[in-house]
């Protein structure tokens, strides 16, 4: 059994893989992986009965606040906006899994401490399938 430390992720504009800029330093972050379940049973059915509906992802990331990257300058953790957003985050640091995605950005807070970084999290959904692929760095 393979286990796992949280130390990686990126967030990054751009669509696709090619040409993606990195915009933000993560420092944690959650996703959350569902599956729809649509009720098929009938009258004379002895118990409920269900089949297997469509999958989804939603999650939350806690970043650096740092306006100096264009691309925050630009509005990408505005709901607002229509920047297209990927997210991959790595579990561990070399062979394992990633979970990579396109997002949509729903809400954002910053947070401020006087002892601390200034942080922003941002929570997202997904749009089309998370990505649970093998990677090797």
């Amino acid at each position: 059994m393979a286990t796992y430390t949280g130390e990686n992720g990126k967030v990054s504009v751009g669509a696709d893989s090619a040409g993606q800029t990195t915009v933000a330093e993560v420092r944690s972050w959650t996703v959350e992986h569902t599956k729809d379940v649509i009720e098929d049973t009938v009258m004379s059915d002895a118990a409920r009965t269900f089949k297997s509906g469509l999958h989804q992802f939603t999650g939350s990331m806690e970043c650096i606040y740092d306006d100096t990257t264009a691309q925050l300058a630009l509005g990408a953790f505005q709901p607002d906006t229509d920047t297209a957003l990927r997210v991959e985050f790595y579990p561990n640091d070399g062979a394992g899994k990633k979970f990579a995605g396109n997002v949509i950005v729903t809400s954002v807070s910053r947070t401020a401490s006087f002892d601390d970084l200034v942080t922003v999290t941002v929570n997202f959904q997904g749009t089309g399938p998370l990505n649970t692929d093998a990677f090797n760095t």
